[in-house]
């Protein structure tokens, strides 16, 4: 088809956006053998369509286009979309599809598509957690976050890409499952320092228990910062005991001031079991920064 072709059913395509078309009117276009033209109809099936059941399929399906420009804006429109999509029999079977396209972003949405829609299982999720590329792995491991799947969280712990295992990381603190500990324990010695200020992080949510403490105090002389203050995060689910305490009150002459929050704040949270560390938390009201001076005197004042 020629330039002049392409922009003349481009032109007819955007005169019949103004009448507020039908589905049906917009099926010669979705359809047409120009991807300019099919990429700007879905635009078109987005902002009037009133059938969303019938619309759905068609987002779907283009996600495998043969014209990368008319994936990406399917991609994109999915995503938009996912609260209006409607899943159904050709919905399902075209977002599948994608799962297997050569296109590792097609296949990250085909799959946060999937999960968002609860249309997946962990078995599918388990079966698409090979993918070669690592973004659509951590895709997968979303998806095994919206399904609580503790078990395929800690089997993908042993990915190779930190960005995976970070996902993880993250993914347990979300759960906030207590039975997740274990694997968080075991990333909390990753040699990625983002990993293991993540895994340590999550620990505030899904408990700290007797291992895990031992962890978090040895990470709060860690070389990152991060990491120092993930520890003394974990350390507010932990129960109050003087090994933590003495950690803690060291923690309040870090250098950095986001550890001393933490710490302080963490030991604020511990002052009606563990009143010895009041004069610690003294001693804080006199700190450099505004913000732990605040924690240490709501937690002095409560």
């Amino acid at each position: 088809m020629s330039p002049d072709a392409v922009a003349a059913r481009i032109l007819g395509l955007l005169d019949l956006a103004d009448e507020d078309p039908t589905h049906e009117e917009l099926e010669p276009y979705l359809a047409d053998p120009a991807p300019e033209v099919r990429r700007n109809a879905l635009g078109v099936l987005s902002d009037h369509t009133e059938d969303w059941t019938a619309a759905s399929p068609v987002f779907a399906a283009a996600l495998t286009d043969e014209d990368p420009a008319v994936r990406a804006a399917a991609t994109r429109l999915v995503r938009e979309l996912s609260e209006v999509l409607v899943p159904g029999e050709e919905f399902d079977a075209a977002l599948r599809r994608a799962t297997t396209h050569a296109d590792a972003t097609v296949r990250l949405e085909a799959i946060d598509a999937l999960w968002r829609h609860r249309l997946t299982t962990v078995d599918e999720l388990t079966g698409l957690s090979g993918d070669p590329d690592a973004a659509v792995r951590c895709e997968v491991v979303l998806g095994f976050v919206s399904l609580d799947a503790l078990d395929a969280l800690a089997r993908a712990a042993d990915d190779p890409d930190p960005s995976v295992r970070l996902a993880v990381a993250r993914g347990l603190g979300a759960v906030g499952d207590p039975r997740g500990t274990a694997t968080l324990t075991c990333l909390a010695a990753d040699p990625e320092f983002l990993v293991r200020a993540a895994a340590l992080t999550a620990m505030a949510r899904t408990g700290c228990g007797d291992e895990a403490v031992h962890v978090a105090v040895a990470a709060l002389t860690d070389d990152a910062w991060e990491v120092r203050q993930g520890a003394a995060n974990a350390l507010s689910s932990a129960a109050p005991d003087e090994r933590g305490a003495a950690a803690l009150v060291t923690a309040l002459g870090d250098e950095n001031l986001d550890v001393r929050k933490a710490a302080v704040k963490t030991l604020g949270a511990w002052l009606p079991s563990r009143p010895a560390v009041r004069s610690s938390l003294e001693s804080a009201l006199s700190d450099v920064d505004a913000d732990v001076r605040a924690y240490a005197r709501m937690s002095l004042t409560d």
